[in-house]
């Protein structure tokens, strides 16, 4: 029986310093598989933000571990086009 995988939480970090809080968490083997997809993910949100006409630029993914402690912090304008 394998053990189960870490569970990581994508918070998302606007300009205003509010936080939009990932309740449910995905799972990834370690927490460089949870960076490559928060990377993904900020580019994706990055678009839709940008549609919106809001500047992805201001904001940020921080990833947390399952006891909640940020282990990675991703700045938008790292993976998106200004």
């Amino acid at each position: 029986m394998s053990a189960a995988m870490p569970r990581f939480f994508f918070h998302v970090r606007g300009a205003d310093q509010r936080l939009s809080r990932d309740e449910l968490g995905l799972d990834f083997p370690d927490v460089e598989t949870a960076c490559v997809e928060a990377a993904r993910a900020a580019r994706d949100i990055g678009e839709v933000f940008a549609l919106r006409g809001q500047d992805p630029q201001d904001y940020a993914v921080e990833v947390a571990d399952g006891s909640h402690e940020l282990v990675f912090y991703l700045p938008f304008s790292d993976v998106v086009d200004a």
